[in-house]
């Protein structure tokens, strides 16, 4: 019954898309080398990025469609990582998860280290985040997969949400973001999104019609959820296809302002309603 749901679900809302405009698009073949293959990427504009290899363990910063610096590499000294996990936006800052550090690694917008945010836990010797988001009041938010929480860093005594309480599965956990006005949207691979409020209540549950979906993000006011084949799933019902090629395939996103910033294994997208 949930399945046919989902599919009677996805056939109404494709037949309520919305177009999507293409501004710009960078091929990294033409700025990388091949051996940088980034997974995860933050905007900090429409034609500056930063990416992350979690192979090669490197930050690299690209603007106008050229490398400005390249960073990190393996360790557990000051620029270095040992587990980079995920990453974003904050405060002016590039902030990175770096799970085997239990620890957090600020950078500015040149990449140039600025310092280290251990996460301390009252609950476990080592927190072991996977994800990391921040909210419009100034929070930086760390997630566990393995332990089904989420900490808030300027207070990590005690979980903002604790999954274990709902009877959820952390491990299930696949991305989480928040919204302008503070609230959480976890994205698991139940196909499900769970909503809380900026204090840790949950309060609404919904499901996610596309199929595989990698990321959730709040962009035009609405919750949107991605998965590779690039298609794009609104909460208020809408789902549009992003303009890949035939063998493209998406694996993350950041939004700037009014665009939706898109890594493939071959480009960088950046789309506009």
């Amino acid at each position: 019954m949930k399945r046919l749901l989902a599919f009677l679900g996805l056939m109404a809302a494709c037949l309520a898309q919305d177009p999507l405009f293409l501004i710009k698009d960078f091929n990294l073949s033409q700025i990388i080398d091949d051996d940088f293959t980034p997974q995860r990427i933050a905007a900090l504009g429409d034609d500056r990025f930063v990416l992350l290899d979690q192979n090669s363990n490197e930050l690299v910063l690209i603007s106008a469609g050229e490398i400005l610096r390249r960073t990190g590499g393996f360790g557990q000294g000051g620029e270095s990582f040992t587990e980079p996990v995920d990453l974003t936006v904050h405060n002016l800052q590039i902030w990175v998860c770096d799970r085997y550090e239990n620890a957090l690694k600020r950078f500015d917008y040149k990449l140039n280290f600025l310092g280290v945010d251990h996460i301390f836990s009252n609950e476990y010797d080592s927190f072991l985040p996977d994800l990391i988001t921040a909210d419009p009041f100034g929070k930086v938010l760390v997630f566990s997969q393995q332990y089904g929480q989420l900490l808030s860093l300027d207070n990590s005594n005690q979980s903002l949400i604790d999954l274990n309480q709902y009877g959820m599965d952390g491990g299930c956990t696949i991305d989480l973001k928040t919204d302008n006005a503070g609230n959480i949207a976890l994205l698991s691979c139940e196909n499900e999104i769970t909503l809380f409020n900026r204090f840790g209540r949950k309060s609404k549950m919904s499901l996610v019609h596309i199929k595989d979906p990698i990321q959730i993000l709040t962009w035009s006011n609405n919750w949107v959820v991605i998965n590779s084949m690039g298609e794009i799933e609104s909460t208020n019902g809408k789902v549009n296809v992003l303009p890949l090629r035939e063998d493209e395939t998406v694996l993350d996103g950041d939004v700037y302002f009014e665009h939706i910033i898109i890594l493939t294994d071959q480009r960088i997208l950046v789309i506009k309603k």
